[in-house]
């Protein structure tokens, strides 16, 4: 039996004996083809698609499947009309939340008339398209059972500013009523929605690379589709989310041109979409916002990436177990210097697992009777473990007092964010320590280059100050030589 589809949030309804699509209870979506023509040219579109052996089969999941036309009886009782036969998006699905985005900033296709063109243009000047390259044609949020949906009036929704845009999309993957004015969107359901790796971003992204490369098609008026199951979420099951292409009427042949219109549009929502993911309290002040996805390793310059958390990310779908793996500190560092230490400090920029999770980790390798000179991290603590070696370490409190404990192999000691320490290889051996630090970019502060050139008497004196040890580690007449003057 077919009956009128209530998901629906955009474009012709097949109510109050008007013309528009009708569902049955098989998952079939019957829509029907337009008089002009429009109709013959999304049949065109759908036959055309479907045998193209040049579309990669992983592109084909974003397009509704596609069984032929069928006559049917007409919602609006003209009788029989040919409708496209279509896969119904969401006929395995509860209560899902959908959003309509129309993208591109010009949404007539060349070949229009010029009275097609002025309407659609003053209809783009008049919405976000021109602006932004896309603009909201419709959508319903899932509130509870008790408010079921919010689905704004169409002329409220042609009426949305840049900012509207944005607050529906917050609101989209939040908990609290969409409803609700007052209510800051707490965006919670963003990790499992927008971010992870069969999340929306990572969907756009794989849409993206291939509208870097496609020239077959140019998808003028089309929508990106999105879907998911706020229930499913809430009850710690996955989101089910999904991105759709929908709606090509408009669509006419790439002729070996890229579709910069559509590709433009994508990447200035794909923008939005990650800015969410990167600042879900919109009023946060921290610099580095939590992780909302599983993984963000650092990305090549290049296609596939977006801006998350500070660097570029690889597209979650490319990530591979590499991402997560260095050698860079399996080798000593150069000691034959003034202090006889060397640092290697390895981090997002050379560890790409590390992006976004806040963390940088650290060799240093100090031989005897080296120091590494008094320093501070101004975003980091920093907790280091001795593999090998007696070193003093020590650093200085607020209150100028003294905090220093001999280290031996396998023991920890924590440096306390932004305060000044140091370490002092107090054995007869080289010592090597690693270190983890809490953040992705911690900084360097050095007295040694803040304050002086390096000097023998300086760095003597730097030493009896700070290694103050107890009588069962005194270590008498310390004296620091550098390499060159023995």
């Amino acid at each position: 039996m077919l009956k009128v589809p209530d998901h629906q949030v955009a474009g012709h309804t097949a109510r109050h004996g008007k013309l528009g699509p009708l569902i049955d209870d098989s998952g079939r979506f019957y829509k029907p083809l337009q008089d002009d023509e429009r109709g013959p040219k999304e049949l065109a579109f759908y036959t055309s698609f479907s045998s193209n052996t040049r579309i990669p089969d992983h592109i084909h999941r974003f397009f509704p499947v596609f069984y032929g036309t069928q006559l049917l009886e007409a919602s609006n009782g003209t009788g029989l009309r040919p409708h496209l036969v279509l896969q119904d998006l969401v006929s395995d699905r509860l209560n899902p939340s959908i959003i309509d985005i129309k993208i591109g900033s010009r949404t007539w296709y060349p070949q229009a008339s010029e009275d097609y063109v002025h309407r659609c243009l003053k209809k783009d000047k008049a919405t976000t398209s021109l602006l932004l390259g896309f603009r909201i044609s419709g959508l319903r949020i899932y509130g509870n059972s008790e408010s079921g949906f919010w689905k704004p009036e169409k002329k409220h929704v042609q009426g949305f500013t840049p900012e509207d845009a944005r607050l529906v999309l917050r609101k989209f993957v939040s908990s609290n009523s969409p409803t609700d004015s007052n209510s800051v969107p707490d965006c919670c359901f963003a990790p499992s929605v927008y971010g992870g790796s069969a999340g929306i971003l990572a969907q756009l992204l794989e849409l993206k690379a291939w509208f870097e490369d496609q020239t077959i098609y140019h998808f003028n008026s089309c929508s990106v589709l999105m879907l998911y199951e706020k229930e499913s979420v809430m009850k710690g099951r996955s989101s089910g989310a999904e991105v759709k292409l929908i709606d090509f009427a408009h669509v006419v042949e790439g002729r070996g041109v890229i579709d910069h219109n559509f590709l433009g549009g994508l990447c200035s929502f794909i923008k939005f979409v990650s800015e969410i993911l990167t600042s879900p309290d919109e009023h946060s002040t921290e610099a580095y916002p939590d992780n909302l996805q599983d993984a963000c390793p650092t990305a090549p310059t290049g296609k596939d990436t977006i801006f998350i958390n500070g660097l570029l990310c690889k597209n979650p779908a490319t990530i591979t177990a590499s991402d997560f793996k260095t050698s860079k500190l399996k080798n000593a560092g150069d000691t034959d210097n003034f202090f006889r230490s060397s640092m290697n400090l390895v981090t997002a920029f050379d560890y790409p697992g590390l992006n976004t999770l806040g963390l940088s980790v650290a060799r240093t390798d100090i031989d005897v009777d080296g120091i590494v000179i008094p320093h501070s991290h101004p975003r980091a603590s920093e907790i280091l473990f001795v593999f090998k070696g007696v070193v003093i370490a020590g650093f200085i409190d607020t209150n100028s007092k003294l905090f220093q404990k001999v280290l031996k192999a396998g023991d920890v000691f924590v440096f306390p964010k932004g305060l000044l320490h140091f370490l002092f290889n107090s054995g007869f051996d080289p010592a090597i320590v690693f270190s983890v630090l809490s953040s992705q970019n911690p900084g360097v502060v050095s007295i040694s280059n803040a304050m002086f050139e390096p000097d023998l008497n300086v760095i003597n004196q730097l030493v009896r100050k700070f290694i103050s040890v107890s009588a069962d580690n005194h270590i008498p007449n310390v004296t620091f030589q550098s390499f060159n003057n023995p």
